[in-house]
């Protein structure tokens, strides 16, 4: 330990106390002279300061910069909370606002999907109210043909109330039409008892038979067809043996234009119609639709064609019961009825076969006319 000893100088007992004693320091020669220089700079302050004998307590030593440092930083720190209180209101600001607009357009995405629907159900409803109204005009139209079908001034047997009784109304139709069916099927029977009789007289009891003549260039070619018996169809078999002995059938055609027949045309070759011959014998058509299930439509028969039927026939290349029977000619109004089925050929079947040929191998378009058709020279009865 070093020792040292200071001589007390007027400048330094001036800062003392009178009652102060002397006091030695111990410690290495750096510590002393840090210590001595920290009196010395607080000696100089509290001298320069003006102060009396008297002196504050001993004071910790401090750096003025190091001080004036921390004040700077303390206030710079405290500069930065507003900043800093700024910053996390506007962040929470901005995530709030954020966060709602996200909502709001999921919000704005449901009620598109929504108007979408009401949209479609809306469209639905109209199409439904449409389907209603026609529906409704339907019924009414209905209910408006069902009093029709009765006599003027009956119409009130469908009403019950203000309500339309279904039940009665049918059964009253029912009835009606039942009546007039008998009325018909009477006048029907009426006729065709009147040409039963009328054959009888002009070509006798039967069994008729005709000899159907064609010509292929400077050929004929035959066969005979037999008449179904007068019993089951006496006003197609009189029809069509009024037309043979008028000749009206004489220098027509057959065509190929359908597959499953042969058809004659009431027309020559070169395409004149011959109907006018009909009402000079006063044959336009039949009277109705004569049809017996005793007498279908056989392969190799001949029938009417149309409603009621005639005067052009055809010859059925195929077992055609079903298509020309009853039920089988949808597209007439009264689709129940059948074509009537009038004779069927007897002799000389090579001949239909021969001229089916002929009209497969044109298909109906040939280029020459003459495989569109094959001419009936003449038809003759022969017994």
């Amino acid at each position: 330990m070093v020792v040292k000893h200071r001589a007390p100088s007027d400048s330094y007992i001036h800062t003392l106390h009178a009652d102060d004693k002397l006091q030695l320091q111990y410690g290495n020669a750096d510590q002393l002279e840090q210590a001595s220089l920290g009196r010395a700079t607080l000696s100089g302050s509290i001298t320069s300061s003006g102060s009396s004998s008297s002196r504050p307590p001993l004071l910790p030593s401090f750096s003025s910069s190091a001080l004036a440092t921390d004040i700077s930083k303390a206030f710079r720190l405290a500069s930065l909370v507003p900043t800093l209180v700024k910053i996390c209101f506007f962040t929470t600001a901005f995530y709030c606002i954020y966060t709602l607009r996200t909502k709001l357009e999921i919000r704005d995405n449901e009620l598109l999907s929504i108007r979408s629907d009401f949209k479609y159900i809306e469209e639905a409803l109209v199409v439904t109210e449409d389907e209603v109204n026609r529906a409704q005009r339907s019924l009414l139209n209905m209910q408006s043909k069902f009093i029709s079908l009765l006599p003027e001034g009956q119409d009130n047997v469908f009403k019950k109330g203000d309500e339309f009784n279904r039940e009665r109304t049918f059964k009253r139709i029912v009835n009606r039409q039942d009546a007039m069916k008998r009325r018909v099927n009477e006048l029907q029977n009426t006729i065709a008892g009147l040409h039963h009789a009328e054959a009888l007289e002009h070509f006798g009891p039967g069994p008729h038979r005709l000899q159907f003549n064609l010509a292929f260039d400077t050929e004929i070619f035959s066969f005979v067809v037999e008449m179904a018996p007068m019993d089951l169809m006496p006003h197609s078999v009189n029809y069509f043996l009024e037309q043979i002995k008028a000749h009206v059938w004489d220098k027509t055609i057959f065509t190929y234009g359908v597959n499953h027949i042969l058809f004659a045309k009431l027309q020559d070759a070169e395409g004149n119609q011959k109907r006018h011959l009909l009402s000079e014998i006063d044959l336009s058509s039949l009277a109705f639709p004569e049809y017996s299930r005793d007498y279908p439509h056989h392969k190799y028969t001949l029938g009417f064609s149309g409603r009621p039927g005639g005067p052009g026939f055809y010859i059925n290349t195929d077992d055609n019961v079903i298509i020309h029977g009853p039920g089988g000619q949808a597209h007439h109004a009264l689709h129940e009825e059948a074509d009537p089925c009038f004779g069927k050929v007897v002799e000389g079947h090579h001949v239909i076969d021969w001229m089916q040929e002929r009209k497969k191998k044109s298909g109906g378009k040939g280029e020459n006319l003459n495989e569109m058709y094959t001419v009936i020279e003449s038809i003759r009865i022969i017994q």
